[in-house]
C-alpha cells in the first residue's frame, strides 16, 4: 500500500468521525431540553345513573306447609284394608283405610237392644203411673164421702209420686240407653278412617292386617298449595317492615326462577339469644313447584324510591361489606378525584348512593392499586378494551 492510498483511508475515517461526533452533539442538547410528560392512566368509566331503586331487605329461611295433618284411627282393631300410598294426592274425606268392624257393629246392636228395653221398662212406668193417677181421684172422691180414712188418702198420694218417679227413672235410662247408642254408632262409623284434609301422602305408618290401638296415626298429609317461608330478621329491620309487604324469593331448585308472597305475620317478641325477630311470609303454590322443607333465599320490598342514583358496585370501595359509607373515583378535567359518598343500599352489583354524587359524574367501575386522586386519566373507549 503506498502512502497515498495511506492517507485517503486516514481522511475518510477523520470525515466518519467528524460526523458521528456533531449527531451526537445535536442530539444530546435536544433530548437533554424536552419537557417530562406525566404517563396517563387508562381507565374503564360510566356516567352515573339514574332509576328507580327498590329497597328491600333480605331474608332466607325453609318452606313450610301450613297444613301437615296427622290421620289418626280414633278406634283400635286390625286394619283390613289401606287406599293411599306414599306420593298420592289425597282428597278431604276420601277413605284412607278400614278396620275390622265386627266388634263395634255388635257393640252397637248391643247398645240398641238395652234402648229397647229401657223404653219398654218407661211404657210400664207410664202405665203404672195412670194407674196411680185414678186411684188419687178415687181416694179423694172417698175422702170427701168419709169412704177412708185420712191414712189410705196420703198412701194412694205417694203412690202417684212412686208412679211418677219411676217414669223419670225410665227417661233417664232411656237417654243414658240413646248415648251409648250413638257412641257405639260412632266407633263404628270411625272403622272407615277419612281424610281429615287435602295433601299428598307423605308417610304411611301401617299396612293392612296391622292391630292398631285407638288414636295410632296411619298417614301424614302434607299440603303444599299454601306455603309460609319462615326467615329471621334483625330487630333493627322491624321497623321497616309491615304485614302485606312483597315477599321475592328464589330456591336451589328452581335456579333464577323467583318466586312470590306476602308477609303474614311477625312475631312479638325479639329471640334474646340472636336479638332477632321471626317473619312469616304466605306462599300461593298452586303449581305445586314448591315443597315443604325447601330452602328459599330473597328480599322483602320495603319501599321503591324514584330517581335513586346508581353506579355499579365495583365502582365503590368500603371497610365493611354492610358499611353505609365508601368512596368513589370520578374522571374530572382528565383527572381521577376521590369522593366520599353515602350509601343508602346495595343489590347485587348496584348500589344506591344518596350522597356524594350528582348528574353528569363519571364513575370508574373498575379500581386498580394504580388510581390515585389527582392522577391523569383518559377514559377507555368502549370499543377499544386494550385503550390503544
Amino acid at each position: 500500500m503506498n502512502s497515498r492510498t495511506i492517507a485517503l483511508i486516514l481522511i475518510i475515517l477523520l470525515t466518519g468521525l467528524m460526523g458521528l461526533s456533531g449527531c451526537s452533539g445535536r442530539m444530546r442538547p435536544e433530548a437533554d431540553s424536552a419537557p417530562a410528560v406525566a404517563p396517563e392512566l387508562v381507565v374503564k368509566a360510566q356516567p352515573v345513573e339514574r332509576r328507580e331503586w327498590t329497597i328491600a331487605v333480605p331474608i332466607s329461611g325453609n318452606l313450610r306447609s301450613q297444613s301437615i295433618v296427622e290421620a289418626k284411627s280414633e278406634v283400635g282393631g286390625r286394619l283390613m284394608a289401606v287406599y293411599f300410598k306414599e306420593g298420592d294426592l289425597v282428597r278431604r274425606n276420601n277413605l284412607l283405610a278400614e278396620i275390622d268392624p265386627v266388634n263395634y257393629r255388635l257393640a252397637y246392636e248391643q247398645a240398641a237392644a238395652a234402648v229397647r228395653v229401657v223404653e219398654a221398662g218407661h211404657a210400664h212406668a207410664q202405665v203404672m203411673s195412670e194407674h196411680a193417677k185414678r186411684e188419687k181421684e178415687r181416694a179423694d172422691n172417698l175422702l170427701k164421702s168419709g169412704g177412708i180414712t185420712e191414712k189410705d188418702h196420703q198412701a194412694a198420694s205417694t203412690g202417684i209420686r212412686e208412679a211418677e218417679s219411676q217414669v223419670a227413672l225410665a227417661e233417664a235410662q232411656i237417654a243414658q240407653a240413646r248415648a251409648a247408642v250413638s257412641i257405639a254408632e260412632k266407633a263404628l262409623k270411625d272403622c272407615r278412617v277419612l281424610a281429615p284434609a287435602e295433601g299428598i301422602v307423605q308417610k304411611r305408618y301401617y299396612d293392612q292386617g296391622s292391630l292398631l290401638v285407638p288414636g295410632s296415626p296411619l298417614y301424614l298429609l302434607v299440603d303444599n298449595t299454601k306455603l309460609e317461608l319462615e326467615c329471621l330478621l334483625p330487630s333493627y329491620r322491624l321497623s321497616e317492615i309491615r304485614m302485606g309487604q312483597k315477599a321475592v324469593f328464589t330456591t336451589p331448585t328452581w335456579g333464577e326462577r323467583r318466586f312470590e308472597g306476602a308477609v303474614s305475620a311477625l312475631n312479638p317478641v325479639v329471640e334474646s339469644d340472636n336479638r332477632s325477630i321471626r317473619v312469616l311470609s304466605r306462599i300461593t303454590n298452586l303449581s305445586g313447584d314448591l315443597r315443604s322443607g325447601m330452602y328459599a333465599r330473597g328480599e322483602i320490598v320495603v319501599r321503591r324510591e324514584p330517581g335513586a342514583l346508581v353506579i355499579p358496585r365495583t365502582a365503590l370501595m368500603t371497610e365493611k361489606e354492610e358499611s353505609s359509607a365508601g368512596r368513589v373515583f370520578i374522571v374530572a378535567e382528565g383527572k381521577s378525584c376521590r369522593r366520599e359518598v353515602q350509601v343508602g343500599s346495595i343489590q347485587q352489583d348496584l348500589v344506591w348512593v344518596k350522597n356524594g354524587l350528582k348528574d353528569g359524574d363519571i364513575v370508574v367501575v373498575e379500581i386498580g392499586p394504580a388510581l390515585k386522586d389527582g392522577l391523569a386519566v383518559r377514559v377507555m373507549a368502549k370499543n377499544n378494551p386494550q385503550g390503544s
